[in-house]
């Protein structure tokens, strides 16, 4: 059989320059297959990691899934594999073994870095079609754009909030390392503006420069948010500036892509959204509100200062919401007041 490794060109892709080890590691792949879809219980075989993507080097190991019935499952995974499991060598190439059991994986949810994997594997092999089907069902709806609201606040939270805070404290070093993590979580909401699992840390920043959409100069953007120069103040404050700048062009693209009349930041879209449910009436029952917030929410900013819950029923007081004055709360929570009393005629 012809193991395809072929990415689609509208796919994040592999564009490592150095040698190309990949079709001497699948020609012997393919002859060991045989005795591996032999084993006893073994539903499906499928090739994951840097091979499915059209890449190895010598680094590099040959990732392989075994899909096992229960049974099997149990013997494997209590001692009585046949087969090294985790890294091993078999012949001239290192091999990283994993077994599963297909009934459990249907049945669980997936992370996005599983799903990620799982999006490139290829199938080596799958006698009744079930691997098939669990690549259908796990793949069956692409991560939405408004999923990166999340880490769009996490982002912020990180470049701003702590960047403002050790710039002030004048501690650069440790400043860098919340815009470390500010960098990763911008990179990880850029692919999902693009409707793409997050990738393993291993592969984020090298797969992000094929993402069908990136911000405009997205190659020379990376060494600015991941560069933390001679770790003074003023390389702090540089670089918490480039991240800002790339964070506020992902915004304005998730925003223009989902809901171009929405005026704020997306990572305030939750609570703007619930605000104006709560706003739009008098009264809502704790079932409607509870179908999309924790009722413990209610007693958080800004909510707790014109909500009360009495039995099976929020009541809103917009006499007190409109007197909320934006300067007694939290700059966040304050944006979203401000909006909301200019959209009611009070601003």
């Amino acid at each position: 059989m012809d193991i395809n490794t072929h990415v689609p060109v509208d796919r994040p892709h592999v564009t490592v320059n150095s040698l190309n080890l990949l079709p001497e590691m699948l020609k012997e792949l393919k002859e060991r297959l045989p005795g591996f879809a032999a084993l006893e219980g073994v539903c499906g075989i499928t090739l994951n990691g840097g091979c499915s993507r059209g890449y190895a080097d010598e680094f590099s190991e040959i990732d392989l899934v075994f899909y096992l019935e229960a049974g099997q499952y149990t013997l494997w995974s209590g001692g009585q594999s046949p087969l090294p499991l985790g890294i091993t060598r078999i012949g001239w190439y290192l091999y990283d073994i994993k077994a599963v059991s297909l009934e459990e994986e249907l049945r669980k949810t997936w992370d996005s870095t599983a799903l990620w994997d799982l999006s490139y594997a290829r199938t080596l092999y799958d006698p009744e079609g079930q691997i098939a089907g669990l690549v259908r069902t796990k793949l069956a709806e692409r991560p939405g754009r408004l999923q990166a609201e999340g880490l769009m606040f996490s982002c912020w939270w990180h470049y701003r909030l702590a960047g403002d805070i050790w710039l002030h404290r004048g501690d650069p070093v440790q400043g860098h390392a919340m815009l470390n993590t500010a960098a990763v979580q911008l990179i990880e909401a850029l692919f999902i503006a693009n409707r793409e699992y997050v990738p393993h840390s291993k592969w984020l920043i090298h797969l992000s420069r094929t993402l069908p959409w990136t911000p405009a100069g997205w190659e020379e953007g990376l060494l600015k948010i991941m560069g933390t120069g001679d770790f003074s103040l003023e390389s702090l404050s540089s670089r918490q500036a480039a991240i800002s700048r790339y964070w506020n062009e992902i915004d304005a693209y998730l925003i223009s892509r989902e809901c171009p009349e929405y005026p704020l930041n997306i990572m305030h879209k939750t609570f703007y959204d619930l605000l104006n449910l709560l706003l739009a009436q008098d009264t809502l029952t704790v079932a409607d509100w509870t179908a999309r917030a924790d009722l413990s929410m209610l007693s958080a900013e800004p909510f707790i200062r014109f909500t009360s819950v009495t039995g099976d029923q929020i009541n809103i007081d917009k006499r007190k919401f409109l007197s909320i004055a934006p300067g007694d709360l939290y700059s966040w929570h304050a944006s979203i007041l401000s909006q909301l009393h200019t959209e009611l005629g009070e601003g």
